[in-house]
């Protein structure tokens, strides 16, 4: 049995890109259908227990036996955190065996986890991204947990968790882990020098976008924000209130759209009246690099950041200032979270979702937090409003503990964005080649958005054909 052209569509373009779309929403049209639950069942290579895709609750009960659990570049930093976790786990439950395994980051574990996919070889649970989840989820590749294990996501945050209804019938595919809120960073002293308030960051993107314009115009030597929207981008140009799919993520449409056109116009602007440094376009994509110099006016949204600003220059450190990320009115803020997910192929659901349920509960999640020397916050209610009143060792000095509170307070208003989930891969490098082009002056604002939407919907077209 072989893969269909909607799930082979899905996961090449997955592959190259990190996107899944229109394409690979019809998985569930073309694989067959479970007529007891509703599931679709993919067409893969191998067989999949009927308890996997039918109407029945996992009974986690009793388990034994042996499963795989895949993480996306944790074990170099996290093996003694994961290590004694397992241990505990297995003591807990005897008779059963997590072979863990550790792929790394970024490009290299989306190709891993799609050969893996369509060779019927995936873990059997995994930690997945935002840039994975979505393919994988669209070509029913992961357990559908509204229907095999029902309540399971009562415990996490609502908004972060309908984040992860990217299955069949709008299902959830995967169980929020960690995250970080995009926040506001900035210098104080630039603020100073520029004649701006150190004490107030600001509130909306607009204001952000003005007062770089205002530190460029002072003419200190000191510039407002770094070029390079890389990775960013997106984020960004949420917070100016553009969406950059239709309501049906099925098109880009976001070329014509005002706020995305005066923020272009407005990056554009600062570049010209070097308020950008010229190299940021063309060199190191990373503007914590340019902000530990210590005349960058607004470091990354990041909050993870800072422990490397602390390292590289504790001056800088000091003088930094945290607010929320800004967003125009009517617009919540966005996160970047990584998620843990259940392959519908394992041979063992049972043991895959009780470990599963034991490393995203919330005692396990605020321990990662914690504990773990990851500067991240668990997705679960009660873990997360208990790292609020007892944050790690790492937040207690002032400005640790002012990020931890504003990222911490995003989290509970956060938005579900999916065009984070969509623009990936070389969708979101047609996008932000565009935009550059256009900050440096060279084509319009206009003409870069419609060339940038333009190459994005071929993707599409190139996706469906």
């Amino acid at each position: 049995m072989r893969l269909t052209r909607a799930t082979r569509g899905a996961l090449g373009v997955l592959a190259v890109s990190c996107l899944s779309l229109t394409a690979c929403g019809g998985g569930a049209e073309e694989s067959g259908t479970s007529s007891a639950s509703g599931i679709p069942t993919p067409d893969v290579a191998c067989d999949i227990p009927e308890g996997n895709v039918d109407g029945s609750v996992v009974d986690t009960s009793k388990v034994e036996g042996e499963i795989t659990f895949q993480t996306q570049g944790l074990q170099t930093d996290f093996a003694d955190f994961f290590q004694a976790k397992i241990k505990e786990f297995e003591e807990a439950n005897p008779g059963t065996t997590i072979k863990w395994t550790d792929q790394g980051g970024g490009t290299d574990f989306d190709q891993a986890i799609t050969s893996q996919a369509t060779n019927c070889k995936m873990a059997d649970v995994v930690n997945v991204a935002s840039s994975s989840i979505l393919a994988l989820s669209k070509a029913n590749l992961l357990m559908d947990f509204d229907v095999k294990a029902p309540q399971i996501g009562d415990k996490f945050v609502e908004t972060i968790w309908n984040s992860t209804n990217l299955g069949a019938q709008d299902h959830h595919t995967a169980l929020p882990w960690y995250f970080g809120p995009y926040i506001t960073t900035y210098n104080k002293d630039v603020f100073q020098r520029s004649g701006l308030d150190p004490e107030k960051a600001p509130s909306t993107m607009d204001d952000l976008l003005d007062a770089a314009a205002k530190v460029g115009a002072a003419g200190n030597g000191d510039y407002g924000i770094y070029g390079s929207p890389d990775w960013y981008l997106v984020a960004q140009l949420h917070g100016m209130g553009v969406q950059l799919l239709n309501d049906d993520h099925t098109e880009f449409d976001f070329a014509d759209n005002a706020d995305a056109v005066r923020y272009v116009t407005k990056m554009a602007e600062l570049y010209k009246t070097n308020a950008i440094p010229k190299d940021s376009l063309t060199g190191e994509p990373d503007p914590s690099k340019a902000y530990s110099n210590g005349n960058l006016a607004f470091g990354t949204p990041n909050a993870s950041f800072l422990k490397s600003i602390k390292d590289n220059n504790p001056q800088v450190y000091e003088a930094t200032g945290v607010g929320p990320f800004p967003t125009n009115e009517g617009i919540k803020p966005v996160y970047e979270g990584q998620y843990v997910g259940i392959s519908v192929t394992t041979q063992n659901a049972p043991l895959a979702m009780k470990w599963a349920e034991f490393i995203t509960n919330a005692e396990n999640e605020y321990a990662w937090a914690h504990d773990g020397g990851a500067i991240v916050f668990p997705a679960a209610t009660e873990a997360l409003d208990k790292i609020m009143e007892n944050p790690p060792e790492v937040a207690q000095d002032p400005v640790f503990k002012a990020a931890y509170e504003q990222a911490a307070n995003a989290a509970k208003d956060a938005e579900a964005y999916l065009d984070v989930f969509y623009v990936t891969g070389s969708v979101q490098k047609a996008l932000v080649d565009n935009v550059n082009q256009a900050i440096r002056g060279e084509v319009s604002p206009e003409d870069a958005l419609k060339t940038a939407q333009e190459q994005m919907n071929q993707l599409l077209d190139d996706l469906n054909s």
